[in-house]
């Protein structure tokens, strides 16, 4: 997932263990392709009446441990206490016919005199992967390979360059999320972030509606509303096949609003779905495919 960074494998089995303990919410289980293949040819979620809003993953353990992780990870809140992480897209282009976009890291509020493994957690993986430890936090906040002791990395190409910035390199479908986190030697400090490079959204009047993708061809999303008026009802209405499902929902304190969906639909291998959120000042309407 993380293209372009060189795998360190002494630390991988440190970090894997302790991240994976440090996220009880996460149990180490893996969805099966059973599993899997009984989402894809269910009824369409999240909704199985008109005006009603049901948990649309009853049932799905992992699929609800995912979403939960997700809203959590874009949130920030399981970060160390004043920790933060932003990146900083340097470059975006096409490559071979694939979109590449390139980032640095940049963390506020961790201690600098610490060396951090950068560890990768995909949506659709059961456990993390650790991607590179040594690396180092400058004054600024820039995350670096500084390359200046033997438990630092360093330039791959170029082992005596010092203070190296560590460059991420995405190729990304639509949609699609990376979930990113830096752990410091000592475990004490953990930063989790996230990216979507090439996010799937549409806006209105200030508001802003997104599909993120938390399975392959979209058999799990996690719908977004943003800009949204604190605590107001809103209408949700998704069209797949002429089959047109609406409830009624809440936003939250922050005029966010989110919702899992499985857009599958019994008998057809793929389709697209039109979503659309109505609320007091905006209805963004977006469409997305699912499937083949």
């Amino acid at each position: 997932m993380l293209h372009g960074l060189r795998w360190t494998l002494i630390g991988a089995y440190l970090y894997f263990a302790t991240l994976t303990l440090g996220l009880p919410f996460l149990q180490r289980n893996s969805q099966s392709a059973s599993d899997s293949q009984s989402q894809s040819t269910g009824t369409p979620n999240p909704l199985t009446q008109q005006n009603s809003s049901p948990d649309p993953l009853a049932g799905n353990a992992a699929a609800q441990r995912t979403v939960t992780a997700t809203k959590r990870w874009l949130a920030g809140t399981m970060s160390s206490p004043g920790m933060s992480a932003q990146l900083r897209e340097i470059s975006r282009g096409q490559v071979k016919g694939k979109l590449e976009v390139q980032y640095h890291i940049f963390v506020t509020g961790a201690p600098k005199d610490q060396n951090y493994t950068l560890v990768d957690w995909p949506p659709n993986y059961p456990d993390p992967a650790p991607s590179i430890a040594g690396l180092s936090i400058l004054d600024d906040g820039l995350v670096v390979c500084a390359g200046r002791s033997t438990d630092q990395c360093s330039h791959p190409d170029k082992p005596e360059k010092k203070d190296a910035p560590l460059k991420l390199v995405f190729y990304p479908l639509d949609g699609e999320i990376y979930r990113l986190a830096l752990v410091s030697q000592d475990q004490n400090a953990k930063i989790f972030f996230a990216v979507i490079p090439a996010p799937i959204q549409a806006t209105d009047n200030g508001c802003t509606l997104e599909v993120v993708s938390l399975r392959l061809k979209n058999e799990l999303v996690l719908i977004r509303g943003k800009g949204l008026q604190p605590n107001e009802s809103v209408g949700f209405e998704s069209t797949s096949y002429e089959q047109t499902h609406t409830f009624t929902d809440q936003v939250d304190t922050n005029g966010q609003y989110q919702l899992p969906m499985q857009p599958f639909l019994t008998g057809k291998p793929g389709g697209t779905t039109e979503i659309k959120l109505s609320g007091a000042k905006c209805a963004p309407v977006l469409k997305f495919r699912w499937g083949n």
